[in-house]
């Protein structure tokens, strides 16, 4: 990468400028424009009130199914934070921009136990921390399958074979 972008940007940018007729500087304009346009386009076609509810719907009914052991406060975050879906940075509809402050404002509890609550919520697979003040709701287990059928697709995934062997009869002899 350049200081100031890829060069395959740079040579689409130099490719819209020679078939426009324009600077390069306006070509950059242009495409940057484009591109806040498409963005702006898909953000509003995830993030439609139907889009939202039924996304909301589905998450909080896999919670009522799958989260059983969770404690009681821990769901009462999550269930604040389905409320703030579509509020990520990203276009994914299940992004959530919450400060620890604005939870615990919220659901009525402390900061320190909203942020164990986020803890808690994160090492069960129900939320998963994207930046520091964001997060992307999740289901446990949700993208296993798509995981292991690219784990499955891959035509040589051992590189070294000796060594893949040996680590596999050391796995084998510790779980006997």
């Amino acid at each position: 990468m350049t200081k100031n972008g890829s060069n395959a940007r740079k040579a689409r940018i130099r490719a819209q400028a020679d078939k426009g007729s324009t600077t390069y500087r306006q070509a950059a304009r242009d495409l940057d424009d484009d591109r806040a346009a498409w963005i702006a386009a898909s953000r509003a076609i995830c993030h439609s009130p139907d889009n939202l509810r039924d996304e909301r719907d589905v998450y909080l009914m896999s919670l009522a199914e799958d989260g059983s052991a969770l404690p009681e406060m821990v769901k009462v975050c999550i269930y604040a934070l389905t409320g703030r879906l579509g509020t990520g940075t990203l276009i994914d509809p299940r992004g959530v921009t919450c400060s620890v402050a604005e939870l615990a404002e919220v659901t009525g509890l402390t900061t320190s136990a909203a942020e164990n609550s986020l803890n808690v919520a994160e090492a069960h697979g129900w939320i998963a921390k994207v930046a520091s003040q964001e997060y992307r709701l999740t289901v446990p287990g949700e993208d296993i399958d798509m995981y292991e059928r690219w784990l499955l697709k891959r035509k040589e995934p051992v590189s070294d074979a000796a060594v893949y062997q040996r680590m596999r009869d050391q796995l084998a002899a510790t779980t006997r």
